[in-house]
């Protein structure tokens, strides 16, 4: 460009017209020459050399110029035009195909039964008979009529199953009953097992008689008694018993130890408070006897007799506490191997007799546990 404007410079101030007129022509050819070298040639890439030669060509001048080399960015890339892409046609859904429906074939009605005679009224058919119009003096003919084609034979559709077939591993194995339900009872509330308490009691001895009067012991003792959760329990006794006869003359301390097995006739429960029972059972007894205290001839001697006894009683139990009351028969065997035994073997009026019965009463109370 530089170069096209000093050579418009110089054919300003020619003389000639034509001079102007070449001029002219010759910067309109170089500046359509150089638009179409620049349009047809590559981009120039810059070179390591600082400066190059730039050359440029006219009709009439020709400038050579040292200028620095120029850089030219390459060109950009063409635009790409935006693709669009059309929706793929999707086919309208299909209408939902109407059940069909198949009428029954019509049939046709049996043709009219042959009949002779005159009558009056139409004749028409009337489903599966023919009916004929009464005549004079007459009924009604009601003839069944043949179909000439029989109805299709009904079509059984088997309902869906609910449930899965058995397997045949499951089927061939024989059903087990089931097993029942052990009923678990909750166990009976418990009632007191074990009690300790104490008692009057008195024993009365009817076949003996010392100095005219019949001994009769009186005095108290303790006891222990077990129960089970039913009917049974058993005792253990232990007393301490006197007697004194004219006014010293014979005096009878006797020591009876006890077991008893016990029956009751209600079961051991919290709620039954009274109860009654029944007891037999046997022991040992100790006895001293003293004759004619404070005198000369006083004597002190001792005595074993085996005992059993038999009997009952009643018991009112309240939540811890029970009061009782029994009644038993009493038989005494003495024990003749001992030394007073044997003193007295054989006689009757001694201060024990060989054997002896009684009755023994007891009243007492109890703490249960």
């Amino acid at each position: 460009m530089r170069s096209l404007f000093v050579c418009a410079e110089r054919c300003r101030f020619g003389k000639s017209a034509s001079l102007r007129k070449t001029s002219a022509f010759a910067l309109l050819t170089g500046v359509a020459l150089s638009s179409s070298l620049a349009v047809a040639a590559e981009p120039v890439v810059a070179s390591d050399d600082p400066q190059t030669t730039s050359v440029t060509q006219s009709t009439t001048t020709t400038v050579t110029t040292n200028a620095p080399s120029v850089a030219v960015a390459p060109l950009p890339p063409p635009a790409l035009a935006p693709t669009v892409i059309a929706p793929v046609p999707v086919a309208p859904p299909q209408a939902l195909i109407a059940p069909t429906v198949i009428a029954p074939a019509p049939v046709a009605p049996p043709a009219a039964p042959a009949f002779s005679g005159s009558f009056q009224g139409p004749i028409y058919f009337n489903g599966p008979v023919w009916i004929i119009p009464a005549q004079p003096g007459g009924q009604a003919m009601v003839q069944p009529a043949l179909p000439s084609q029989l109805p299709p034979p009904p079509v059984y559709v088997q309902p869906p199953r609910l449930y899965a077939p058995p397997s045949r591993v499951m089927a061939s194995q024989p059903l087990s009953r089931p097993r029942p339900m052990p009923i678990i009872s909750r166990p009976a509330p418990r009632g007191p097992v074990f009690g300790m308490g104490v008692r009057f009691t008195t024993l009365g001895i009817r076949s003996q008689e010392v100095f005219g009067e019949k001994p009769t012991l009186m005095g108290g003792g303790v006891q222990l008694r077990f129960r089970n959760q039913g009917h049974w329990g058993f005792e253990l006794a232990l007393d301490a018993m006197k007697s004194n006869i004219a006014d010293g003359a014979f005096v009878r301390t006797s020591y009876p130890f006890t077991f008893a097995p016990m029956l009751y006739i209600f079961k051991n429960r919290p709620e039954n408070h009274f109860n009654i029972y029944a007891t037999a059972g046997f022991g040992l007894m100790a006895s001293d006897i003293s004759l004619y205290e404070g005198s000369r001839q006083e004597r002190s001697q001792q005595f074993w007799e085996v005992l059993g006894q038999a009997g009952g009683g009643l018991e009112l139990r309240f939540t811890r506490l029970a009061l009782f009351a029994d009644l038993r028969a009493v038989g005494m065997l003495l024990d003749q191997g001992s030394e007073p035994g044997k003193f007295y073997d054989g006689i009757s009026s001694g201060p024990i007799a060989p054997s002896s019965i009684g009755a023994k009463a007891n009243l007492g109370a109890m703490l249960w546990f």
